[in-house]
């Protein structure tokens, strides 16, 4: 593959563009004005994969040396320069959707840079990555001039925003050798691995408890809540794995699920 497309990442930039994708369903924003969010969106995806890389180049050089930056095939200087072009025409491209969206795409490529420079390797990087994560599906809500919240995309972004930081903690546990190494500061590390196994848990929890707000708030039917009720049925499954690893993998389906749940309600509703 060819290095300048490899740092990108695209699979992760089409993974935004589909959480985009679901966020316009939700919101019902016609697919005529689609184009430029899907552009924007790709181009601050690729431009926070770029920096990261960038920042990652000393820990990469030892885990993952084939990247293009410690291999060689593209230079840290390459590198910051398509990050600046990328960040650029994605900040330009998004003040043509709208105002709003400016300021959230604005917010999320600086928050991306401290991100990849400083926050990463802190207490403060799961929240961050999980914002991150989660800000596609509230995306399409600032499309519009006229920020209108009451949105089940806001819901969905809530979700997604909790379950992934479940995840996330989780996941530091797992990680938590290299972490150290590194210097990283995350929370098995700060507070012990039972104590960040037992926070991620009940995070796990009480986003399961969200499943069922879109039909209490009106915006879905029955059909609904009888996903929800699977959702949250399955979500307790989950709690009860002991396996971190098992736990992670099945809170990726989960979060699938979440969404087509959504989806499905949105068109048969």
């Amino acid at each position: 593959m060819n290095p300048y497309l490899e740092i990108i990442r695209p699979n992760i930039c089409f993974l935004a563009i589909f959480g985009l994708i679901v966020g316009l369903l939700l919101v019902k924003i016609p697919v005529n004005l689609w184009l430029w969010p899907i552009l924007a969106v790709f181009l601050i995806t690729a431009s926070g994969n770029v920096i990261n890389d960038y920042y990652d180049y000393n820990i990469d050089k030892i885990n993952r040396p084939k990247r293009p930056i410690p291999s060689g095939r593209i230079s840290s200087r390459n590198a910051l320069i398509l990050y600046f072009l990328l960040s650029f025409f994605g900040l330009v491209i998004s003040f043509l959707v709208s105002f709003n969206f400016f300021i959230l795409s604005i917010f999320n490529s600086a928050l991306v840079f401290l991100y990849s420079k400083k926050l990463k390797r802190t207490v403060f990087g799961n929240a961050v990555d999980s914002w991150l994560a989660c800000s596609v599906f509230v995306a399409p809500v600032f499309i519009s001039d006229k920020l209108v919240l009451n949105s089940p995309a806001t819901i969905l972004a809530i979700i997604a925003f909790l379950g992934n930081y479940g995840r996330e903690v989780l996941k530091d546990v797992e990680d938590i050798k290299g972490d150290e190494i590194n210097g990283a500061k995350t929370l098995p590390i700060v507070l012990g691995n039972l104590k960040a196994i037992i926070i991620g848990k009940i995070i796990i929890f009480a986003t399961s408890l969200l499943f069922f707000m879109p039909y209490l708030l009106g915006f879905f039917s029955e059909l609904y809540l009888t996903l929800s009720l699977f959702l949250f049925l399955f979500s307790l499954y989950i709690i009860k794995i002991e396996n971190v690893e098992k736990v992670q993998k099945m809170l990726k389906v989960l979060m699938f699920l979440v969404i087509f749940s959504f989806l499905v309600s949105l068109f048969l509703t």
